[in-house]
């Protein structure tokens, strides 16, 4: 039988997935690779406790893996893996800023603070896609002009109250 669902009890860590920033990102990853063969890649940073990257396993990911700096927040994430069984999503410990991707990634998602998306827009590169969130309406325009400079094309938008969800393409 297949789960429509996954549990994500509320904790320490951010997102049970009911904030903006986090539905925005899920509907957005969800919509870009309904159609695609299973085993694509994706990495989550600043993972919380794990919502996006568990849901992409659910959505037919191969390699998965997640990334924060918040130990509370890897510990929530592994637990939350474990709670809806879940395998094969590595989450590890580790600042974004020092985060050196070594493989190409079919989808990078960040959902992080606008600062923090523009100081890493370089890194983020290394996914083929992107599903960046935690951008307020009044940050909208800088970053969206940080992403052309970087050659990346925002290809669509969503907008909840205050907040906006980015899906680009390098």
């Amino acid at each position: 039988k297949t789960r429509s669902q996954i549990i994500i009890p509320a904790s320490l860590a951010f997102g049970t997935g009911e904030h903006a920033t986090t539905a925005m990102s899920l509907r957005l990853l969800e919509e870009l690779t309904r159609r695609w063969k299973r085993g694509w890649s994706l990495v989550d940073v600043g993972t919380g406790t794990g919502i996006l990257a568990l849901s992409a396993k659910y959505f037919g990911a191969g390699r998965v893996t997640g990334m924060d700096n918040d130990p509370a927040a890897i510990s929530v994430a592994k637990s939350n893996a474990r709670l809806n069984k879940i395998r094969d999503v590595s989450f590890q410990l580790g600042d974004v800023h020092k985060w050196h991707p070594t493989q190409k990634t079919n989808v990078i998602t960040a959902n992080l603070y606008s600062d923090l998306l523009l100081e890493i827009l370089p890194k983020l590169r290394a996914g083929g896609w992107l599903i960046l969130s935690g951008i307020l309406r009044s940050q909208q325009d800088e970053l969206v002009h940080a992403l052309q400079r970087n050659d990346i094309d925002v290809i669509r938008m969503k907008h909840r109250g205050k907040w906006v969800a980015i899906l680009a393409r390098r």
